[in-house]
């Protein structure tokens, strides 16, 4: 584990059953899947949907770096967190091969393309007058991207490191 991270270390709130993590990440891969079709038509030379295939390569890339960065010195490397990314970790990199800060750095990920890719589709809705299938992607994606926040807060409430980890949704547990 992260030496930044021994000390607040905490007892967690209770373990964590497959159905949530298995729900969880389908959450996450729905809102990326979605993202990716709507961005889908903005920008398509020679009919490839560039934009679409670029997000799914940046998060594809992003999502494995995270594992190291980020998982590779968590209190559940090699176990059963509220994602199960400890396991993915595990399986791939070696204990406390990262650095938490770059971990951090590429968890923006989770911040800023929401906003960008709801502008982006919604004047790319309004500019070329697309139609109510377009529309039901995006009320989708705005859905999904409403629950992620009780979802992540809730499980980050039951993580053993809600107190140090500098993305929690749950500091003041």
């Amino acid at each position: 584990m992260y030496p930044c991270y021994r000390d607040g270390v905490l007892e967690p709130v209770g373990p964590t059953s497959l159905a949530a993590v298995i729900g969880e990440n389908l959450l996450y891969l729905a809102m990326w899947v979605l993202a990716g079709l709507l961005l889908w038509p903005v920008w398509m030379p020679g009919g490839v949907p560039v934009l679409a295939i670029g997000w799914w390569v940046l998060l594809a890339i992003v999502q494995v770096l995270l594992k190291k960065h980020n998982c590779s010195g968590c209190y559940y490397y090699g176990k059963t967190c509220h994602l199960g990314w400890g396991h993915l970790s595990a399986w791939w990199f070696p204990p406390d091969s990262g650095d938490p800060a770059v971990g951090m750095r590429l968890a923006m990920i989770y911040i800023v393309p929401p906003p960008v890719i709801l502008l982006t589709a919604l004047a790319w809705g309004f500019l070329t007058h697309v139609g109510a299938g377009y529309w039901g992607l995006l009320g989708g994606y705005m859905a999904l991207n409403a629950l992620s926040f009780p979802v992540r807060k809730y499980g980050c409430g039951r993580c053993a490191m809600r107190k140090v980890c500098a993305g929690s949704a749950a500091k003041g547990k």
